[in-house]
């Protein structure tokens, strides 16, 4: 399955491309009002105390929701897409919990991937099935 998973056989690079640069997007705006929260005097303490765990929610619903998105624009490989795109939001976050030697934005990063897969796994369609005759 991982070896599906990291092939790129049945890429529409278009699609992948559109899905890295959501990904990208996203993280940036999570970043930005993470950065903006623990900086405001009104919401310092709050995100402080709070910031993490608030963090690693919001980028897994929102990773979880350009996985679907992407999955669903995918004609097929719903969860390759997805997985693939997700790089767009993990890399960031490894290049600075790298620089900064930071292990909560590696497992940031870790949870961007896994968002990503569920919604890529949510996007996949359901299949019809007919009741049997008797």
């Amino acid at each position: 399955m991982f070896r599906h998973l990291f092939s790129f056989d049945g890429v529409n690079w278009w699609t992948l491309l559109g899905g890295l640069g959501l990904n990208f997007v996203l993280t940036m705006f999570i970043s930005l009002g993470g950065a903006y929260l623990s900086t405001n005097p009104a919401t310092e303490a709050f995100y402080g105390q709070f910031g993490a765990p608030l963090m690693i929610v919001v980028v897994f619903l929102f990773c979880g929701l350009a996985g679907f998105v992407t999955g669903k624009i995918a004609d097929e490989n719903h969860v390759k897409h997805a997985f693939l795109a997700s790089l767009g939001a993990a890399v960031p976050f490894l290049i600075g919990g790298l620089l900064l030697f930071s292990p909560i934005q590696m497992m940031v990063a870790a949870v961007a991937v896994a968002g990503n897969m569920n919604g890529g796994m949510l996007s996949v369609p359901k299949p019809k099935y007919t009741r049997p005759d008797r």
